[in-house]
């Protein structure tokens, strides 16, 4: 008779970075990966990191930023909740935020192995506050599970209601197009691959700016994944 399959361990995995990108014109910098942070552990830990007073000439700015990753294991069950945040952020003269927030929190319960090898992770919590383009302040309308209610999201990480399509990646906001400025891109809530639905990327704010300013920048990104160990299914 073969014995039944145990875990081994959790694998903690998740990074976050607060800013990055590169602009592109009237000439060319690199902005790096700004407080990027990650965990392959196998134990749990508390990893942060913080800046204040960032600023590229007059071209991109921002007050402060910080990013975190807290791995707790509670009994059977292993959380990991990333965070990335961004406060006061200016883009030139056209573009600000007071706030740029990505959280993902995963969960899992290792009572669920080998059935199931990896965790539930939910954004909620993740925001932008007070977007302005041009000195307008933007209506974004985010997915209904960056909003939802503690018992909605305590029942989602229990397991019932894995299929709630509201409760996964899927939906992602339309873009907004500025004249002479750029699109901007917000909430991108994805999975790593279609078939890869263990791993979950968030990209609060995305802008891909052109005309007499142009360059490519991320504000407050994410990852979280996780698994059981040996992974043996979904």
């Amino acid at each position: 008779m073969v014995p039944p399959l145990k875990m081994q361990k959790y694998l903690y995995k998740a990074g976050a970075t607060a800013l990055r990108g590169s602009i592109r014109k009237p000439y060319f910098q690199d902005l790096g990966e700004h407080l990027a942070i990650s965990t392959y552990s196998g134990q749990s830990g508390h990893i942060e990191a913080r800046r204040d007073a960032f600023a590229l000439f007059e071209d991109v700015k921002y007050e402060s930023a910080r990013t975190e990753i807290i791995a707790v294991q509670q009994g059977n069950v292993y959380t990991t909740t990333l965070t990335s945040q961004v406060y006061g952020l200016q883009i030139g003269k056209r573009l600000s935020a007071d706030e740029i927030t990505c959280r993902l929190q995963s969960v899992y319960d290792s009572g669920a192995y080998p059935g199931r090898c990896f965790p539930r992770i939910l954004p909620t919590g993740s925001t932008i506050r007070n977007l302005k383009i041009d000195g307008k302040v933007q209506e974004l309308r985010f997915p209904p599970a960056f909003t939802q209610e503690q018992p909605a999201i305590a029942a989602f990480l229990r397991g019932e209601r894995d299929k709630d399509t509201t409760a996964v990646p899927g939906f992602i906001p339309d873009k907004i197009q500025v004249p002479d400025f750029g699109t901007i891109h917000y909430a991108e809530w994805t999975w790593a691959h279609p078939q890869e639905q263990h791993r979950q990327h968030l990209t609060m704010l995305r802008l891909s700016l052109g005309c007499d300013f142009g360059g490519e920048i991320d504000g407050g990104t994410g990852y979280s994944d996780g698994a059981g160990w040996p992974p043996i299914s979904g």
